[in-house]
């Protein structure tokens, strides 16, 4: 089953609409300016709703009508949770208006609704033939209201949070980020009773529903690589769903949508690489040619890197071999075509950049300034071992490069 807004040739819904109000002059009243939604099956419509703005952070549902043959099913009350948490985040109170038929009102009870007021007279002042619903003649409009904050699904609500703070930690937020975007999520669908606790590749949750038990999330997510764009992505996101412009479905289709963003294109990562690699070499006092030379080397390394990462590699690996390789062409450089006036060290401090995991170091010391002591430990350790493996391959290759030579100056 899939619910669609349809938003143009609404009246060719018409002879379903006419179901729920026999009148086609009233149902036009508010078509044009409602919104139209439709539940359907394999092709086949089953309950089509219109839904009206009612002011003062109300709406109303002003029609609902499910086909003959697919009636008491379940379909119509399976579209009344749906539009209630589609304006959840739009509408603070759903209005719906109705005949003094027991079997009509017991449906919206049953959907949560409760009694509002009554508008008399109303069937008999608007419309031009009697209506009988169940041998009765409807006379007065009986309205009743739900608060939509009770229509939402604490589950979905936690997963929704989860799945945001699970791709937030993933492509390198900080802890706090995470669970503050958690939080946010959760309060602004009236989900307050929430725990989190948070590692830095893992996720807890638990949250209390209005019976009192107790729903709870643990999720897995493995230490990998970072993309700050979806980092700032989801942070929007947040921004839009706290603000109330964003229902629950709406959100979990984003959320997909951002998950699945591209990194950039390979010869920009490789064009930024290198000129991330030739300026840190200048700043750290190369000289031009050096710099030139890093940028080169820095751009043959994140060629390694976007390999490796196609061939699945492990992270020892890559370093270890990117620092070889590293080294070995800045020696090779060296000794054919640049003694008397290059350094290795100065191509090899700017072309170790694109190995180097500077977001992941700094989001370990930030994760420790804000007493995620365990979380900072793991992400420190894991970038101080980087270090070390770059380290290993360097000076594996300046001890081999060396005892060939015979000794080098440095």
């Amino acid at each position: 089953m899939e619910i669609n807004q349809i938003t143009e040739n609404k009246r060719d819904y018409m002879d379903l609409l006419l179901i729920a109000d026999p009148q086609e002059d009233m149902i036009d009243r508010y078509l044009d300016d409602g919104e139209l939604f439709v539940l359907s099956e394999n092709g086949d419509v089953l309950t089509v709703c219109v839904v009206v703005p009612a002011g003062g952070g109300a709406c109303e549902l002003k029609n609902i009508a499910t086909a003959y043959k697919y009636q008491r099913q379940g379909y119509g009350k399976y579209m009344v949770r749906y539009i209630c948490e589609h304006y959840s985040s739009r509408y603070e109170t759903m209005y719906v208006g109705t005949g003094n038929s027991r079997k009509t009102l017991d449906f919206y009870k049953e959907c949560g609704f409760i009694n509002s007021h009554i508008e008399a007279n109303f069937f008999t002042d608007n419309y031009r033939e009697p209506i009988y619903e169940d041998g009765i003649r409807l006379v007065d409009m009986i309205y009743l209201k739900k608060r939509l904050d009770t229509e939402i699904d604490v589950k979905r609500v936690v997963d929704l949070a989860l799945r945001a703070g699970s791709i937030l930690l993933k492509n390198g937020g900080e802890i706090f980020r995470v669970e503050e975007t958690i939080q946010h999520i959760c309060r602004r669908f009236h989900v307050n009773a929430v725990e989190i606790f948070t590692l830095s590749h893992g996720i807890f949750i638990s949250a209390e529903e209005e019976s009192g038990e107790a729903y709870t999330r643990v999720k897995h997510i493995p230490l990998s690589g970072t993309h700050l764009g979806i980092v700032a992505e989801v942070n929007n996101l947040s921004r839009e769903i706290s603000a109330g412009r964003v229902g629950i479905d709406e959100a979990f289709n984003k959320l997909e949508e951002i998950e699945s963003m591209p990194p950039k294109r390979s010869y920009f990562q490789v064009l930024a690489a290198g000129t991330g690699s030739g300026t840190f070499a200048m700043l750290l006092g190369s000289a031009a040619a050096e710099s030139i030379i890093a940028f080169g080397i820095g751009c043959i390394i994140q060629i390694w890197v976007l390999l490796a990462k196609k061939l699945n590699l492990s992270k020892i690996i890559v370093n270890i071999t990117g620092g070889v390789i590293m080294t070995t062409l800045a020696a090779f450089i060296l000794h054919f075509f640049g003694s008397g006036t290059l350094r290795l060290e100065g191509m090899i401090t700017g072309a170790i950049m694109p190995l180097v995991p500077g977001i992941a170091f700094v989001n370990a010391i930030r994760d420790i300034a804000d007493s995620d002591f365990l979380s900072g430990t793991v992400r420190m350790i894991d970038a101080l071992l980087v270090f070390v493996y770059i380290a290993i391959g360097v000076g594996s290759t300046l001890a081999v490069y060396n005892s060939m030579i015979g000794g080098l100056a440095l």
